[in-house]
This record gives C-alpha cells, structure tokens and sequence, in this order.
C-alpha cells in the first residue's frame, strides 16, 4: 500500500458568520415661517424633507400641519417613507422603526411619537402615519415651542439587518469574546 493513497485529505469546510444589528439614522425638519405653512398647507398636503439615510437607505418625512386626511379633522400628521432601497438583499423589505420628536427651543424633545418595527416593502406606496399635536392642547402648547415662527421635527429611523462578517472578524471576535 502506498503512503499516497492511504493520506486522505481534511474535509472542506465553509461558513458564513452573521451579525445582527440594528443602525440608527437621525434627520431634522425646520419649519420657518410655520404660522403661515399652517393656515397655507391644506388639509391631506403635507411638507417633506429632503431625502436622508439611515440604515444604507433612503427615506423621507412628511409633516402635514392639517392632517393626513383632507377631511379637515384637527390636528397635525407626519410619516415617514421609505424612498430607495440600496442594498440587493431587501427584496423582502425591510423591517424599521421610527421615533419624531418636536424639539423645544433648547433642541429637546418636547413631544415624541414612537413607531415599532414595521415593514417597509420596496415600492409600497403604504406609509405608517403618526397623529402629532393630534390635541388642542398639544397644538396650543406646541406654539409655546415655536421660536422665531420655527418648528423642529426630529426623525430617528432604525434599521434591523444581518451583515455579513469575514471570517477574520468572527475569529477576533471569538478570541475578545474570551
């Protein structure tokens, strides 16, 4: 028997190591001159953003003085949208939450509205509303905030993924996990 056909070689073996995170992006949505946008902006209109990122996406926010709706029912909406999806692996969506908050002067939250994680589909046209300063006392109170006829809208967007680690990374993380 030769010694070249009893060596039988090691198995190969692969992995794909996995890590989920969750990835917080934050933009901002002044309002100037937002006693004239709410007695302009008509009920079921709304003011938007510019697109932002967060989560290697693209999203917006709309704020609608008057309320989503064009009935006319009192109070102030906002949503957030999902614009563009960059990645190839969100076929299946793409699961977010979302946190607006009205600052006060002092750039704190004075208000916040919290949505938990939802689905956000590529191409859906399905928006997740959020009724703020819904009350005549939160608008009356939320004028008390307004400062130099300035409203601030702060949007937190996190987005839940997997990413791909290298093996390198899942050995050293191995080894710090020790």
């Amino acid at each position: 028997m030769s010694s070249s056909s009893s060596v039988v070689p090691p198995p190969s073996f692969e992995f794909t190591s996995l890590r989920a995170r969750q990835v917080t992006g934050s933009h901002l949505l002044r309002i100037y001159g937002y006693s004239a946008a709410d007695r302009l902006v008509l009920p079921g209109r709304c003011i938007g953003s510019r697109s932002f990122s967060a989560g290697g996406r693209k999203w917006e926010l709309k704020y609608y003085p008057n309320g989503h709706s064009s009935s006319g029912k009192p109070g102030a909406a906002a949503t957030v949208e999902l614009r563009r999806m960059d990645r190839k692996d969100d076929d299946d969506g793409v699961m977010a939450a979302y946190r607006l908050s009205i600052l006060d002067r002092e750039g704190n939250p004075a208000y916040s509205y919290a949505v938990g994680p939802q689905r956000f589909d590529k191409g859906s046209k399905y928006m997740h509303r959020v009724n703020v300063l819904a009350t005549p006392e939160e608008r009356q109170a939320a004028l008390r905030l307004v400062e130099d006829d300035s409203l601030t809208i702060r949007c937190d967007v996190s987005v839940r993924r997997f990413d791909k680690e290298s093996r390198i990374k899942y050995y050293l993380q191995k080894l710090l996990d020790y």
